[in-house]
């Protein structure tokens, strides 16, 4: 009687994770950190403001000064100077803060990472060392900063600032929004176009920086046995 043979299941691969729900996954870290998280945000939305003033104002007198040849008054020079070290304290705060929640939450992940791998396996997870993979995650963990670092209260503050100036211009002549709109849709479309060629040449040169570090590596630790 012939012996049944059972074949092998076939093998599955997890569905890659989708850009929105990837962004989506890096902000409940950030339920710690509510109070640092609210104190970036607000000097970041003043380091806006700030700009858009002073632009606006520098603006206004330029064409003062040219089509009605009247030079600024020091109550205008003030308010030009007091924006400038206005926006200058602000974008100084904002960055000290902004960095400050980075390393925050870096040393949270940190932390979270040596915990996985302790609760895991003592040497060997899924046939490779511990090592290696408490590497490759915190050199994850650190490509993060740039996100927690120059990208949440930027982009907030951003939208804020946006969204009031776009309402102005409404009030004050709603024709001046067919000039401001569509830059910024393009703006917000930018970053989608061809994300997926853009994905994939990150992804051959990380994987070719990859092997550029182990051949290294593995140059450095054969001189051993050559001197």
């Amino acid at each position: 009687m012939a012996a049944a043979t059972h074949a092998p299941a076939p093998q599955t691969t997890p569905a890659p994770t989708s850009g929105t729900g990837a962004l989506r996954s890096l902000l409940p870290v950030l339920g710690a950190h509510r109070v640092t998280v609210l104190r970036t945000c607000l000097a970041a939305l003043v380091d806006q403001a700030a700009l858009v003033a002073l632009v606006t104002l520098a603006a206004h007198t330029v064409g003062t000064a040219v089509i009605e040849h009247r030079a600024p008054s020091a109550a205008t020079v003030g308010v030009l100077i007091g924006l400038v070290l206005l926006r200058a304290l602000a974008t100084w705060r904002e960055m000290d803060l902004s960095h400050d929640l980075a390393y925050r939450v870096l040393a949270e992940l940190r932390v979270r990472v040596f915990d996985g791998l302790a609760r895991s396996a003592p040497a060997r997870i899924a046939g490779r060392r511990s090592g290696d993979l408490a590497s490759t995650a915190l050199g994850d963990v650190e490509a993060l900063e740039f996100f927690y670092a120059h990208a949440i209260a930027q982009l907030l503050a951003s939208g804020l600032v946006f969204a009031a100036a776009a309402t102005l211009l409404g009030i004050l002549g709603p024709w001046l929004l067919l000039a401001v709109v569509p830059v910024a849709l393009l703006l917000l479309w930018s970053p989608l176009l061809e994300a997926r060629g853009r994905a994939e040449r990150g992804a051959r040169t990380r994987a070719a920086l990859a092997d550029l570090s182990a051949e290294s590596t593995e140059a450095v630790d054969g001189l051993r046995e050559l001197l």
